[in-house]
């Protein structure tokens, strides 16, 4: 990957926004505890913008700068969940890229989300709640059978018809890629749960995530809808000013 003055001002920025809009309080998830966080919304977008590995890129500066700053608290709480956001970004840069390598990109997308439901399984968590991914599947399903429709949606051509179809791609990828963070999450949150919480708790974790499932989903689509209503007149904007970037 070769980055130009042009490339690193453009990563620059993201990163910015992701810093930024980190530090912002979150919308309060209805019925649940915690809060749906922003700049997790808007990765997606950066891979849409700028390709997998120059969008992962922006993600991980913007994240790294996230946990490092203020209002950010740097612990190895935090740290674990680093790559989540990286990981949304390389998912949906692959599969709005046309190829990587001589190969369909959108191939990329699917193993990273095969991996890491395949990874899910190989818990004890996993294999006690064996339908949790339900809505990860979907994601893979998506990959798979959208994947060609997908690859190369971005930055072809200008017109209605390719606006309509960049408003459709936004939110189908967002949504692939915010599935991406969500189950890295879960895997790194299992791996780490002494860290999250009490001893004794951890023998009840299939039952806690089966019981947040409802939840998680509510969580993850209303992130969906934000990366649209942000990323929709960003990427059509940004091809009309760039076309051929990316």
């Amino acid at each position: 990957m070769r980055l130009k003055s042009k490339d690193l001002a453009l990563i620059s920025i993201l990163a910015a926004l992701y810093v930024i809009i980190a530090a912002l309080p979150g919308i309060p998830i209805i019925g649940g505890k915690g809060r749906i966080d922003l700049a997790a919304s808007i990765a997606p977008v950066f891979g849409i913008l700028l390709g997998p590995w120059k969008g992962g890129l922006a993600a991980l500066v913007g994240v790294l700068l996230a946990w490092l700053l203020p209002p950010g608290a740097p612990s190895l709480h935090s740290a674990v969940f680093i790559p989540a956001p990286v990981l949304s970004s390389l998912t949906t840069g692959f599969l709005t890229t046309r190829e990587l390598k001589s190969l369909p990109s959108w191939i990329f997308a699917s193993c990273i989300l095969g991996v890491l439901i395949v990874c899910w399984y190989l818990t004890w968590v996993g294999r006690s709640a064996p339908l949790y991914p339900i809505p990860h599947l979907v994601a893979l399903f998506i990959t798979i059978v959208l994947g060609k429709w997908l690859s190369g949606s971005i930055g072809e051509g200008h017109g209605s018809r390719v606006i309509v179809k960049r408003s459709l791609v936004v939110p189908i990828v967002s949504y692939c890629g915010l599935m991406a963070d969500h189950m890295y999450g879960n895997l790194a949150f299992i791996t780490f749960a002494g860290l999250f919480m009490p001893l004794k708790a951890i023998p009840s974790l299939p039952l806690i995530f089966m019981s947040v499932l409802p939840i998680s989903v509510i969580e993850r689509l209303l992130m969906t809808l934000i990366a649209s209503i942000i990323g929709v007149p960003l990427v059509i904007a940004y091809r009309i000013v760039m076309p051929q970037t990316k």
